[in-house]
């Protein structure tokens, strides 16, 4: 602080001029502190002025001597220019408001010194009037309502905006006029009451909707405000008007797209927030905001100025921008004062009333005054607050997210499940669904829509005709209303016109015109062709089971009778053969055994094929053979069978050097079939069998006989399961069914030629390059090394077999020409065989202990060139694969005959 006693005086600096001048003046230093006080005014002092004189001034002292504030003698000490300015205060003494006009500027010595002279009355009211007439034209003229101002002294209007014109009045008609010029009397009398109820403080602001007629004749609706606020002594009313004629329409608006969302969003802000729109100046020298203090202060604001404006720093007010937002409106405000832009119109988030709560706020911004070189000077803008807006827009924006992706969803799941959407408009009579998801194949390209249209007409023309009339009489009732939705399923020309989908339609109707009529049908189709193939696969299958259910119960009762026929008798000449006394009796009966045991394993073997037709297993295992070789051995099996010599069995057609790459078991069963359904049926005559090659290189089997023949009416049937065109004759009548299957299962195909009396012609094709002609295909069979075998004086046989009476049928076939050894088990079998030296072993498979896979392989250890023959009741041809290639020379299905026993150790052990 500056020392007084040696500060310098007033009228040391300038002598006496200023005690001719009558201002008061008031002399500080660089830190606030009053120098000296000449002239000093009593009714701005509290106290004497040798009270101030020497102190540092506070803010509250600052105000009272002189009307100023840090903020503005800082100004004037920092930048070293000039402030004027005008201030009211109540005086000490006289107790009235006075109004003083004040002057700082900075001295070369770094003083400041304040020049305070009294404003008159009339300078003060020409001043209030200039500014409220500079408020008018430059701030209320800038905003886009109307907007006109009422004087409450004397109920006349001092100011009619341009677009306040559009009710009918001019300003200068207006211009100290009353309501009654633009509005019936009635409705003037009803606003003058409001305004009267507003100067008795009833309320300070009034909001509602009235109706006018403008300048074009029709009748708009107006939301009407009117704000009490002052102006020095005098009581004004702000009027202020926005047409919403169109609110109700912008709302519709707003639920249709985003984009007249975002375009209508300032218009139903404006429509519904209207009261809390803010008409605003800046002072560009000064870095000051200010508005209407009654219009909007925040909490905690300090009290107006003396013209009854809130005052704001730019520094405070950027500060209460929300920091995403300060930067920008920050800029905005700089592009302003430097001229780079002459208006902005931004939305961002601030401390509006408080520092606790952000308030969405749209602000408008022009300059309205420049220097006269062109430097803008002051500003004028307006601020809105749109939160309950911006928070609905986001609502809105978020709810059409999630539509969005609930339409995806919805899009992905009638995608997956190939259903697509579609509407039918009655009034054009057409069907229309999204290109992408459907079009036939005429159709080009979408519509402008990027859709395929489609003719009612053109639609129920492509539907299959025996379903064509329903699906009309379907589709009226739902039109004229007899139904309210439909579901029908019928073939139609969907994806071309050569080709029939079944699909599956639904539709209902959702929209109506205002006068009740039918507007709109939406409905799904899903071609379900696919599931309608399946459907018929299942009714097929149901059907076949259903039969096959008939067949099995069929089967059953005539396998009964099957089996039972020829195990009669056996079990009754079985029992005879014990009392018979005559050799030849006993021959007879042995031979009617023979042929019923036969007969019965021919039955079993044909009921075990037919489970694995049935079942799907029928297996085969293909390898190349000598096809002369099989017809030999077809032709010497079927003379030992047919020995009657009044028939002629013969293989009279074959080619030499032919290689057939088959199942040489399944093709001579089927061969074996052909020959012995000709032996039942042939009484004399011939029976000749071959093969050929065709013109198209496929090869023809047959079997030809001079028999009975088949009736024509029998012949189609003669494949089928349990066909038997004698009742009489032996056999199941499966052999042909089976045969039947085998065939095609090897790719070819049978039939059979016949006429009635004179005999039949069974064959089969088989495919081409299933037959080679070059070279051989014999298989040799190297004869293994004689076993060494004890000096007996017999051959010496091993025999594994865990059953008493299989054992004992083997010791009475075998006996008399070798020496047996008997194993319980495997494990014995492999003991006996250390021990012993036998020419060949009959080995079982299915033993205790240790069966016959593993027995074998302990003995191939100890001995390779040792014939072992499996003789097991596992007969299929896998069991018969897994046999052979598991060390096994051979294989006896069981039940064994003693001349099947024989011929095999004779082929294994020549000599023996």
């Amino acid at each position: 602080m500056s020392n007084a006693s040696h500060s310098p005086k007033i009228s040391d600096l300038h002598g006496p001029v200023f005690d001719a001048i009558p201002d008061m003046f008031v002399l500080y230093d660089k830190d606030h502190t009053i120098l000296d006080i000449l002239h000093p005014k009593p009714e701005l002092m509290s106290d004497r002025p040798e009270a101030f004189i020497g102190k540092s001034m506070t803010e509250e002292r600052l105000k009272q001597v002189v009307g100023a504030n840090y903020h503005q003698l800082e100004a004037v000490i920092s930048t070293q220019k000039p402030s004027r300015f005008v201030f009211r205060h109540k005086g000490y003494r006289s107790g009235k408001i006075l109004y003083y006009e004040v002057y700082l500027s900075w001295l070369e010595a770094g003083y400041v010194l304040a020049d305070i002279r009294t404003v008159h009355e009339k300078s003060v009211a020409l001043m209030e009037s200039e500014h409220l007439h500079y408020f008018f034209t430059e701030v209320l003229e800038n905003l886009a309502i109307p907007v006109s101002v009422k004087s409450m002294d004397t109920e006349r209007y001092v100011y009619w905006s341009k677009k306040a014109e559009q009710f009918g009045r001019t300003a200068e008609e207006m211009i100290d006029g009353t309501e009654e010029l633009f509005m019936p009397k009635n409705k003037a009398f009803q606003a003058q009451q409001i305004d009267r109820d507003m100067l008795q403080g009833k309320e300070k602001q009034y909001q509602g909707v009235e109706k006018y007629t403008l300048r074009d004749g029709k009748e708009h609706t107006f939301v009407v405000t009117r704000t009490l606020f002052s102006f020095g002594d005098e009581k004004l009313i702000l009027n202020s008007a926005l047409d919403i004629s169109e609110l109700k329409e912008t709302q519709s608006s707003l639920l249709h797209t985003k984009d007249e969302l975002a375009r209508k969003n300032m218009s139903l802000s404006s429509a519904l927030s209207l009261a809390k729109v803010i008409p605003w100046g800046c002072d560009v020298e000064r870095d000051v905001f200010y508005c209407d203090y009654d219009a909007y202060h925040p909490d905690h604001a300090p009290e107006p100025d003396g013209h009854g404006c809130y005052v704001v720093p730019m520094e405070r007010y950027f500060a209460g921008v929300h920091p995403d937002y300060r930067q920008e409106a920050i800029r905005m405000i700089a592009e302003l004062k430097e001229g780079k832009r002459t208006e902005f119109h931004e939305t961002y988030m601030v401390h509006w009333f408080n520092e606790r709560e952000w308030e969405w706020v749209q602000v408008q911004c022009s300059v309205s005054r420049r220097s006269v070189g062109g430097k803008p000077v002051s500003l004028i803008g307006s601020a809105q607050r749109i939160t309950e807006q911006k928070e609905t827009e986001l609502a809105l924006l978020k709810a059409k997210e999630e539509l969005n992706v609930k339409n995806a969803t919805l899009s992905s799941v009638l995608g997956i499940a190939h259903v697509i959407p579609w509407s039918g408009d009655l009034k054009t009579g057409v069907f229309s669904c999204d290109y992408n998801d459907y079009h036939h194949e005429e159709a080009t390209e979408p519509d402008a829509k990027g859709e395929y249209a489609l003719t009612f007409d053109r639609f129920f023309s492509r539907i299959h005709p025996d379903y064509r009339e329903h699906a009309i009489e379907q589709f009226a009732d739902l039109i004229a209303g007899r139904i309210s939705e439909f579901h029908e399923v019928y073939p139609i020309h969907w994806y071309n016109d050569h080709e029939y989908e079944w699909l599956e339609t639904q539709s209902s109707i959702p929209k109506y015109e205002i006068n009740g009529d039918l507007r709109q049908l939406i409905g799904s189709a899903r071609v379900i062709t696919a599931q309608k193939q399946m459907e018929e696969s299942l009714r097929i299958a149901k059907e076949e089971a259903e039969r096959s259910n008939t067949l099995k119960s069929a089967f059953l009762a005539n396998m009964s009778h099957e089996i039972r026929t020829p195990l009669n008798a056996i079990v009754g000449f079985s029992e005879l053969l014990a009392d018979a006394q005559d050799e030849e009796e006993k021959k007879e009966y042995l031979n009617i055994i023979k042929n019923s045991n036969a007969l019965l394993l021919q039955l079993v073997g044909d009921i075990l094929d037919l489970s694995k037709i049935e079942a799907g297993t029928l297996e085969f295992s293909f390898a190349d053979h000598d096809l002369s070789e099989i017809m030999e051995e077809l032709e010497r099996t079927a003379r030992m069978k047919i020995s009657d010599p009044a028939i002629e069995v013969a293989c009279k057609e074959r080619m030499p050097g032919c290689t057939i790459h088959t199942d040489r078991g399944r093709l001579s069963q089927v061969m074996h079939n052909f020959i012995n359904n000709a032996a039942k049926f042939t009484g004399q005559g011939h029976i000749h069998f071959g093969y050929r090659k065709l013109p198209d290189d496929r090869w023809y089997f047959y079997v030809e006989d001079t028999g009975c023949g088949i009736p024509s009416d029998k012949i189609d049937n003669i494949f089928g399961r349990f066909v038997k065109l004698d009742a009489k004759a032996k056999g199941t009548g499966l052999g042909l069914a089976i045969s039947k299957s085998i065939i095609e299962r090897l790719g070819g195909e049978i039939g059979v030629t016949s006429v009635n009396g004179e005999g039949s012609t069974f064959w089969f094709r088989l495919p081409a390059g299933c037959v080679t002609t070059s070279g051989s295909a014999a298989e040799a069979i190297e004869s293994p090394p004689e076993s060494p075998c004890p000096d007996t004086g017999q051959p010496t046989l091993l025999i594994a077999e865990d059953d008493p009476a299989n054992y004992k049928l083997f010791e009475v076939m075998l006996k008399k020409h070798y020496t047996l050894l008997h194993a319980w088990n495997g494990r014995e079998a492999v003991e006996i065989f250390r021990a012993n030296c036998p020419c060949m072993i009959l080995m079982d498979i299915k033993m205790p202990e240790m069966d016959g896979y593993e027995a074998t392989a302990a003995i191939r250890e100890l001995s390779s060139d040792i014939p072992i023959v499996a003789v097991t009741a596992f007969a299929y041809p896998e069991d018969m694969r897994r046999i052979l290639s598991s060390g096994f020379n051979g294989c006896l299905p069981k039940p064994v005959s003693a001349e099947s026993l024989k011929k095999k150790i004779s082929e294994l052990c020549p000599g023996k």
